[in-house]
C-alpha cells in the first residue's frame, strides 16, 4: 500500500462519524421516507420545523424537526433561519432517487458502513458474528450489537444484503458492485495509525482556524485569556457529538431550537442541554449573534468542512488552556496525576483536565500505555510541534483573569483515595489480586469505595451470601439496603453466563435488600443488559464507580443522590445529569463571588438582575433563574456571604453586598475539618 493511499484512508477515517442518527419509523419505510422528504424539500415544504410533512404510507409520521438530524448528517439539507433547504448534495440526490445513491451518501459519512459489507462478502453471518468480527478487526469495545445492527439494517433496506435463513445475511449483486467502487479503510490502517514520525503527514488548518493560531503566535499574552470553563459533552464519541451539534448550527438557530435538538438527539434533559451552552461558546464552537440566536463560528464551520478531528483540537487549543500544552507535557509516559498537577498551574482542576485528555485520546494525540498513564502518540508529537504553546503557566490562581476564575472542586482527593481507586481497577481485572482468594480483593475494594463515599459498607463474601452489603438512610430516616455482587474478570467483560439469578434473588431475600448491583470491569452483549433491566439489577463498571466516588467528594453529593446508581433503568443517567447541574452551580457561584469582588466598590450593592447583565457575555452565561438560586444559597444564614441591603417585591431586584467572605470560608473549612475528625 502506497503512502498516498495510507494517508487517504486515514483522512477518510478521521472525517467520518461513528453514529448513524436514528430515522423515525420502521426500517421497511426508510427509503420511501427519505425519498418523500427530499421531494417535499425540493418544493420548499420545510419552512416550519414543528409541523408534520404530508407523507404517504408512513405509519407514524413525525415532525420535520425529528427528521432533520438524519437528513443533515448525510449532507442532504441545511438549516437556514429555522427552515430546511436542500444542499447541492440533496439536489443531486433529487435527480437520482436510487437506493444505491443513498448508500453512497451513507458510506461517505459514516465509519464501518462499507467495511461491514466487506466482512459479509467474505462469508455470510449473523448480526452477532459480524459484530464480533468488526470489533476484533478494528479494536472496538462496543457494549452491544446496536451499532452493527443499524448498519446491517441500512444495508438490507438499500438491497446490498439479503437474508438467507438462520438469521444470516449475505451480500447481493448490487452489494458487490458497491464494494468495487467504495474505498474502504483497512484494519491495517487502524493498527498502523501510529507509524514512524517521519511518515506522518498532518494537513494544514483551514484559513479560519489558522488565523486563530496565528494570533496566539503573534500575541503570546492571549494565552492567559484562554478559557478554563467547565467542559461537558454527551458521551461516548464526544468529538463526533460536537460535530453533529455544530452541523445543526451551521445556520442561525434559536436557543430554544438548539436546546431541543440536543435534548432529542442525545436523549438529555433541558438542564443538561443548558450545561453545554457555556462550553460551546467558551471553546469557540458557536457564538451568539443576536438575543438568544446562535450560529457556528467560522472556525467551527471550517472544521465541519474538513471533518478532521485535529481541526477541532486546534480550535479548542486556541480558546482553552492546557490543550496543546498537555500533549507536550505527556511526551514521555506520564502518570495522570502529574498531568493534572500541571493543569492546576493553568487554572484547570482535575475534572477539566480529564475532559481535555479525553478529547486528545479520541483524536489520537494521546494514548494510555497503562492504567492511569498517558503518553503522546507519534501523531501527537508532530501535531503539537506546529502549535503556539504557552511558555510558562501561572503559578498562582490570582494571576488567572477573573473571567477564567475557577474553584478546584476535584483536587481534594488524597493519595489514599487514588490508591483505593487503583486497587479497585486492578482487582476488577485480576481475580487473584494481592495474592488473595478469587474475587476477595475486588470485593474488599468495592466495600472500601462505598465507605469512602459515606455509606455503611461491609464485605460479606463466602458461599451462600452476597459479596458486599451497602446501607444508608433515606431522607425520611428509613434504612435502605443494597447488595453488590462483584465480578472480577481477567478478560475485562462480564457476560450473562457469569450471573446466577437464583443466587442473587436468594441473597436479596436473605439480606432484605431494596436494590441489587453487579460491579465488574465491563459487560458484554445485549442479553445481560436486557436481563438485568428486566430483573432490576444495576450494572456498574469499576470506572463508573470510581468516577462517581470522585464526584461525590468534589461536589458534596448526598448518599441519596449517589444511591441513584442502584435505580434501574434510568438512575445512572439521572445521576450524571445531577452531577452536570451541580458542577454548573458551583461554577456560577465562583463567577458571582468574583464579580462582587470586582464590581462592588464601584457599583455598591448588586441584584440578581444586575449580575445577569454583567455575566451574560461570559463563558458561564447564567440564566436569571440560576442566579436567583445562587443568591438564595449564598444569603442563607448558615453561609451568609451575601447580605441584602434593600427589600423590594421582586426577588430579582433585591440588592446584596458581599460581606465577611474570608471569615465564612474559614468557618466552613474549620467546621468541615471538625466533622471529618469526629468521623475518624
Amino acid at each position: 500500500m502506497s503512502l498516498t493511499d495510507i494517508q487517504f484512508q486515514k483522512s477518510e477515517w478521521r472525517k467520518k462519524s461513528w453514529s448513524i442518527p436514528d430515522l423515525s419509523g420502521g426500517k421497511q419505510e426508510y427509503f420511501s421516507l427519505v425519498k418523500q422528504l427530499v421531494e417535499l424539500l425540493r418544493l420548499g415544504e420545510a419552512t416550519d420545523l414543528d409541523i408534520q410533512p404530508e407523507l404517504q404510507g408512513i405509519s407514524t409520521p413525525k415532525l420535520w424537526r425529528d427528521y432533520a438530524p438524519f437528513l443533515k448528517s448525510i449532507g442532504l439539507v441545511s438549516n437556514c433561519a429555522g427552515s430546511l433547504y436542500l444542499t447541492d448534495v440533496g439536489l443531486a440526490f433529487c435527480n437520482d432517487l436510487t437506493k444505491r445513491h443513498l448508500a453512497d451518501l451513507i458510506q461517505n459519512k459514516f465509519r464501518l458502513f462499507g467495511e461491514v459489507l466487506e466482512i459479509l462478502a467474505v462469508e455470510p453471518g449473523t448480526v452477532q458474528e459480524i459484530d464480533a468480527k468488526i470489533c476484533k478487526n478494528y479494536h472496538l469495545d462496543w457494549a452491544n450489537c446496536s451499532n452493527t445492527r443499524k448498519r446491517l439494517d441500512w444495508l438490507e433496506v438499500l438491497e446490498l444484503i439479503q437474508g438467507i435463513g438462520n438469521r444470516k445475511w449475505q451480500v447481493t449483486e448490487e452489494g458487490y458492485n458497491a464494494l468495487k467502487s467504495w474505498r474502504l479503510v483497512s484494519p491495517d490502517i487502524i493498527d498502523s495509525f501510529e507509524t514512524m514520525t517521519n511518515d506522518i503527514v498532518i494537513s494544514d488548518p483551514p484559513y479560519e482556524i489558522e488565523i486563530l493560531l496565528q494570533r496566539l503566535e503573534e500575541m503570546p499574552e492571549l494565552h492567559k485569556k484562554r478559557s478554563t470553563y467547565n467542559i461537558w459533552v454527551p458521551s461516548p464519541n464526544r468529538i463526533d457529538n460536537l460535530r453533529l451539534l455544530t452541523q445543526f448550527a451551521l445556520e442561525r438557530v434559536s436557543r430554544a431550537d438548539l436546546f431541543q435538538f440536543v435534548e432529542n438527539e442525545f436523549n438529555l434533559k433541558k438542564s443538561s442541554a443548558e450545561s453545554m451552552l457555556p462550553f460551546l461558546k467558551a471553546s469557540g464552537i458557536i457564538e451568539e449573534v443576536g438575543r438568544n440566536i446562535y450560529i457556528a463560528t467560522p472556525a467551527a464551520k471550517a472544521w465541519c468542512e474538513t471533518g478532521d478531528d485535529l481541526d477541532f483540537v486546534r480550535i479548542l487549543h486556541a480558546h482553552m488552556r492546557f490543550v496543546g500544552e498537555m500533549i507536550k507535557a505527556a511526551e514521555n509516559d506520564t502518570v495522570r496525576n502529574e498531568l493534572y498537577a500541571q493543569a492546576k498551574l493553568y487554572g484547570l482542576n482535575t475534572e477539566k483536565a480529564r475532559w481535555i485528555a479525553g478529547f486528545l485520546l479520541e483524536a489520537g494525540l494521546l494514548e494510555e500505555p497503562q492504567y492511569l498513564h498517558l503518553r503522546s502518540t507519534s501523531l501527537g508529537k508532530c501535531f503539537v510541534a506546529e502549535l503556539p504553546l504557552e511558555e510558562s503557566a501561572c503559578e498562582t490562581t490570582e494571576e488567572i483573569s477573573a473571567e477564567n476564575s475557577c474553584i478546584d472542586f476535584s483536587d481534594t482527593l488524597t493519595d489514599k483515595n487514588e490508591q483505593i481507586f487503583e486497587q479497585l481497577h486492578t482487582a476488577s481485572l485480576d481475580p487473584s489480586a494481592e495474592g488473595k482468594a478469587s474475587g476477595v480483593a475486588f470485593e474488599e475494594a468495592i466495600a472500601n469505595i462505598f465507605k469512602l463515599m459515606g455509606f455503611h459498607a461491609k464485605r460479606i463474601g463466602g458461599s451462600g451470601d452476597t459479596d458486599v452489603i451497602v446501607r444508608w438512610k433515606d431522607n425520611e430516616g428509613k434504612s435502605i439496603i443494597a447488595i453488590v455482587d462483584g465480578k472480577s474478570k481477567s478478560n475485562g467483560s462480564v457476560s450473562h453466563s457469569d450471573i446466577s439469578d437464583v443466587a442473587i434473588d436468594t441473597h436479596k431475600e436473605k439480606n432484605n435488600a431494596d436494590y441489587v448491583a453487579i460491579v465488574g470491569p465491563g459487560f458484554s452483549g445485549d442479553t445481560i443488559r436486557n436481563h438485568a433491566s428486566k430483573k432490576g439489577f444495576a450494572l456498574i463498571t469499576d470506572t463508573e464507580l470510581i468516577e462517581i466516588a470522585r464526584m461525590s467528594d468534589s461536589l458534596g453529593l448526598s448518599l441519596q443522590e449517589i444511591a441513584l446508581i442502584f435505580q434501574v433503568p434510568d438512575g445512572f443517567s439521572r445521576l450524571k445529569e445531577l452531577i452536570a447541574a451541580r458542577q454548573r452551580e458551583m461554577e456560577i457561584i465562583a463567577y458571582v463571588v468574583s464579580m462582587f469582588e470586582k464590581e462592588q466598590d464601584m457599583l455598591g450593592s448588586l441584584s440578581a438582575r444586575d449580575m445577569y447583565l454583567l455575566l451574560r457575555n461570559t463563558d458561564v452565561s447564567p440564566s436569571l433563574e440560576e442566579l436567583l438560586d445562587v443568591f438564595e444559597t449564598l444569603s442563607q444564614s448558615d453561609i451568609g456571604v451575601l447580605n441584602p441591603v434593600n427589600t423590594v417585591s421582586s426577588a430579582e431586584n433585591i440588592t446584596y453586598i458581599l460581606k465577611n467572605e474570608k471569615r465564612t470560608v474559614n468557618r466552613l473549612r474549620a467546621l468541615a475539618r471538625a466533622i471529618e475528625k469526629g468521623l475518624g
